[in-house]
């Protein structure tokens, strides 16, 4: 789900399924100064179903310049508290490699995603990602 403010509507933003059609994720069209520029938002399933769909299957999208969302991959990439750096990670970082993207990661270390449950760590898996 995506808000976009009303002032923000002479940018004629337009949901494109045509181009990316996957339940886990919402590419976003608007026009600024003449040009399309693509915002993509991204949910990551348990089985990475969405990035292993934009690795394979998704055509390159020209002028993307933000990819974000719930990635849920937990990457020494972007946490300093975890010690791994698992495949689903690296695949996310070549994606973004591929947009010509890169990671944006906070000055402090801090989680991203809170956890209630007793003896599980809180983590950094909600990511932003945006044009060099």
């Amino acid at each position: 789900m995506c808000f976009i403010y009303s002032r923000l509507s002479r940018l004629h933003f337009a949901l494109r399924r045509d181009i990316v059609d996957h339940r886990d994720i919402q590419l976003l069209l608007f026009f600024n100064r003449g040009q399309c520029q693509f915002l993509m938002n991204i949910y990551l399933d348990d089985l990475h179903t969405a990035i292993n769909f934009l690795s394979y299957k998704a055509p390159n999208i020209p002028h993307l310049l933000y990819m974000g969302g719930d990635f849920d991959i937990r990457d020494t990439e972007w946490d300093p508290f975890v010690s791994s750096h698992p495949t689903a990670g690296q695949a996310l970082i070549n994606l973004a490699e591929f947009y010509s993207l890169v990671c944006l990661i906070p000055a402090l270390s801090i989680p991203t995603h809170y956890l209630d449950i007793s003896g599980h760590a809180n983590s950094v898996i909600d990511l932003i990602f945006l044009r060099a």
